[in-house]
């Protein structure tokens, strides 16, 4: 056994200067540094994503409560060595010289914020270089729209409850802007010691109490573990669930990610089969030769296994190494873009890597290991050098299983493995259909042309599992890149629509039913466009079924009373998953609509009965449909509609979402002066953190999506390769006997061609079917067919793959036929 390992060892060298051997390493280095470029690359881009994720929570993970929360947690997140913070808000009036508005007041530790920064500027608008902490006691911090609300001068102090600050400095920007009904007022940074002194918070004050937390993710893992058992006031804020937008982007550009690198596997795991097939097939003859010189199978069988486990080794370190170099050059050159650094890489990659090289060689080379070990020597002296076809299918199936387990283990997300597995499944089916016909049609049409597509079309059907073969490789990669592309589009597209140019900035609430004309008639012709108005009402939900089912806690919204609305039609960006809207036939129904998510939480069905509170008044209405709301529309939405009839008599004031010109700024100002009592939220800076995030994430996307392009070129061409030994013997035989060489390259581009026509075309229909599902099921996303991507990949599959067969063999084709001749 031992000394068959250690000759296996000492002959690799030399067999790796033929071509079987050496393509078959090629195509696991490929595979393996095609995945270790993607996931470094995507491991750093992630983390980058993730920390600037983590600046909309100031921290890693965040404990919130409308309750003083206590010590305990901080002492375990110390006895976990983690950074920790605390802020308490709540919404409180600023007072300065008569005029008063309504602020959200932050009060913090000299640490926060634990993520992000902290971006101050003085009267002069100098930065003051501060980026971390609280003021000193006795002194605010506050935006700048509180500064023209209240006309504040350099050395002003403004008052907040029973004490008066020094406003020393203007928040240009801090990190957790997305803290619910908080956002919609102008902030104030106070000390947290100055809380007792402004005498604000009440018993029955509506506060937000948080407990910051930073660290390493191992230690925030092992710290949220132990939080068992929280109080129901208490939630667990992660980047995960930051936010309905957020968490969106996150989930998808993860699920990118993922879909990248499993493309990119998939086609390296076809080049190896077809590699490992052609290194089955020559190695017949050195396996008998080694027995006629009296090798046992023993022998042979474990110099096979260490030739493998050194290719196998050999592989991953090489495939590491340029995976590294690829990620290293993309971020080099992305460096520009990204404003921040991106963090350094894990280990896993690593992993990965000799995970991916190992299971492509127990995939697609050890099922050929029994016919070489029980080859008999005898077959050298007749020339019978074929593999046995019996057992291709056992074959076959024995690799399949293992890139399906690979592939199992590789990616947690199920739903987008099993999605790719059966689409290729499906398509590869339908390509051996097209294939089989495509051979009957060759024969039929190889009569009627002339010599040298005569001699192509005669190819195909001559070598016809082989055609079919190669029309399903083909198809398949095509297929799998086609798409990979279409999504690539449609994720990207859908970030840059939900926050376009268009996209409300301003929020403006507590209007009254008296001021709608009026205001109207103030923005419309300022803003060139028309003001819609959405009514608000407040209300509780009560009882679900006549209290049959328990209301328990769903987010922030069964904490308090919530915002309720009403609509004769369905929004546009909501979409019936239940039921039915009432339409005008059921606008005098005592109906409600509700959000599918929540409905999901308190287990609320269509035909429930829901028993509201609003306006002192009890409402009982009927669930008649459930919705899926768009949240990153950033236009107003409701978890609960009702229907016109009910909500009629309801007290009830209005909200409106506009967008507004930085340039045009001092129409707020105006508008405010005008209408007094209306309320305005300022969107300018938290949309500018999301885009900051989008557009980190969009830049991944698209360059993972390059490497994984990359990965299936390179991969693609090794297949090409691995097939077109056959196709160089021929070309030199048809040149001994007088063919031209004009004649030979027209036979050649007329059968890879006509392959690559029918592989480009099932691609195509194929694409559609997957793409359609991974972006309706998997992304959430709207489809529609890219006819660009779907036609691009059609003529990029003849071109292609009729190019590079053709290049394949043009050495051979000018090179002397009789050194491709004596080429065993």
């Amino acid at each position: 056994m031992m000394q068959g390992l250690l000759y296996g060892i000492r002959r690799f060298p030399l067999d790796l200067k033929n071509s079987d051997l050496f393509l078959l390493f090629l195509s696991i280095v490929l595979a393996v540094s095609a995945i270790t470029g993607v996931t470094f690359l995507g491991d750093r881009l992630r983390l980058s994503i993730k920390q600037q994720a983590a600046v909309v929570l100031a921290a890693d993970v965040t404990l919130r409560s409308t309750a003083p929360i206590g010590a305990k947690y901080l002492s375990i997140a110390t006895g976990e060595e983690l950074n920790t913070a605390e802020t308490i808000s709540f919404l409180s009036m600023t007072l300065h010289d008569g005029n008063n508005v309504l602020s959200s007041i932050k009060a913090t530790t000299p640490r926060y914020p634990l993520r992000g920064k902290l971006k101050l500027v003085d009267f002069d608008g100098q930065a003051t270089g501060k980026s971390i902490g609280t003021p000193m006691r006795g002194n605010v911090w506050v935006e700048q729209s509180l500064i023209n609300q209240l006309k504040l001068s350099k050395g002003d102090a403004i008052t907040i409850g029973n004490e008066r600050f020094a406003v020393s400095a203007i928040l240009d920007d801090f990190p957790d802007r997305n803290d619910g009904f908080l956002a919609f007022a102008p902030t104030v940074i106070a000390n947290i010691d100055d809380l007792d002194a402004m005498g604000v918070i009440q018993p029955g004050s509506r506060v937000v109490y948080r407990q910051l937390f930073s660290g390493g993710e191992k230690q925030i893992e092992t710290f949220v573990n132990k939080l068992q058992s929280l109080p129901a006031e208490v939630r667990i804020q992660r980047i995960e669930n930051i936010g309905q937008q957020l968490g969106r982007t996150l989930d998808r550009s993860n699920r990118f990610f993922s879909l990248a690198g499993l493309v990119t596997i998939i086609i390296a795991a076809i080049a190896a089969m077809i590699s490992a097939r052609r290194y089955a097939m020559r190695h017949i003859f050195n396996c008998s030769l080694m027995k006629i010189f009296g090798a046992t199978q023993g022998f042979v069988l474990s110099s096979l296994i260490g030739q493998l486990v050194l290719m196998t080794l050999l592989a991953t370190l090489l495939g590491v190494g340029v995976g590294w170099l690829i990620q290293y050059i993309l971020v080099d050159l992305i460096k520009g873009i990204i404003d921040s650094d991106l963090p350094n890489p894990s280990l896993q990659p690593i992993w990965i890597a000799l995970l991916t090289s190992s299971c492509l060689i127990i995939g697609t080379v050890a099922p050929y290991l029994q016919q070489l070990r029980i080859s008999q020597p005898i077959r050298v002296l007749r020339n019978d050098l074929k593999l046995n076809y019996k057992s291709s299918f056992f074959i076959n199936a024995a690799a399949i299983f293992a890139l399906v387990f690979f592939l199992s283990i590789l990616f947690a997300d199920f739903s987008l493995v099993s999605t790719i597995i059966i689409g290729l499944f499906l398509v590869g089916l339908s390509l051996f259909c097209l294939g089989a016909l495509m051979v009957k049609c060759c024969s039929f049409f190889e009569n009627q042309t002339g010599i040298g597509w005569k001699l192509g079309l005669k190819n195909i059907s001559k070598r016809r599992g082989e055609s079919i073969l190669h029309l399903v490789v083909f198809g398949l990669s095509l297929m799998a890149l086609m798409v990979l592309t279409e999504t690539r589009s449609d994720l990207i597209n859908s970030w840059k629509q939900s926050l376009s140019e268009e996209t409300p900035n301003h929020f403006f609430f507590n209007i009254q039913g008296s001021q709608l004309d009026g205001i109207a008639d103030f923005l419309s012709p300022r803003i060139g466009q028309a003001i819609k108005f959405t009514p608000l009402i407040r209300g509780r939900l009560v009882e679900v079924n006549n209290g049959s089912n328990q209301v328990t806690d769903s987010g922030r919204m069964i904490e308090r009373e919530a915002n309720i609305t009403w609509y004769d039609q369905l929004p546009e960006n909501n979409s019936i998953v239940a039921g039915e809207w009432w339409g005008k036939e059921g606008e005098s129904m005592q109906a409600v609509s509700v959000d599918e998510g929540v409905a999901e939480s308190l287990s609320i069905g269509v035909g429930d009965q829901l028993t509201f509170n609003a306006g002192g008044m009890d409402l009982e209405v009927t669930v008649t449909s459930l919705r899926r709301i768009k949240w990153e529309t950033f236009q107003p939405n409701f978890i609960f509609v009702l229907s016109p009839m009910v909500a009629s008599e309801l007290p009830q004031s209005f909200i409106t979402s506009i967008n507004i010109p930085e340039e045009n700024d001092q129409l707020v100002d105006e508008f405010l002066s005008r209408y007094p009592t209306v309320t305005s939220i300022d969107l300018n800076s938290a949309l500018n953190q999301i885009k900051t995030i989008l557009n980190k994430a969009s830049l991944a996307v698209q360059y993972m999506f390059l490497l994984a392009l990359l990965a299936g070129a390179l991969t693609l061409l090794a297949t090409i390769f691995a097939s077109a030994d056959q196709r160089r013997y021929e070309s030199a035989l048809l040149h001994t006997i007088g063919a031209k060489r004009s004649k030979i390259f027209q036979s050649i581009a007329t059968e890879f061609f006509a392959i690559g026509i029918g592989a480009g075309l099932t691609a195509a229909i194929g694409a559609v079917f997957i793409s359609g599902f991974l972006s309706t099921q998997i992304f959430e996303l709207n489809y529609s067919p890219n006819i660009l991507v779907l036609t691009g990949g059609l003529i990029f599959g003849a071109i292609c793959i009729g190019c590079v067969g053709m290049l394949a063999v043009r050495e051979a084709v000018y090179a002397p036929p009789l050194l491709t001749l004596r080429d065993p």
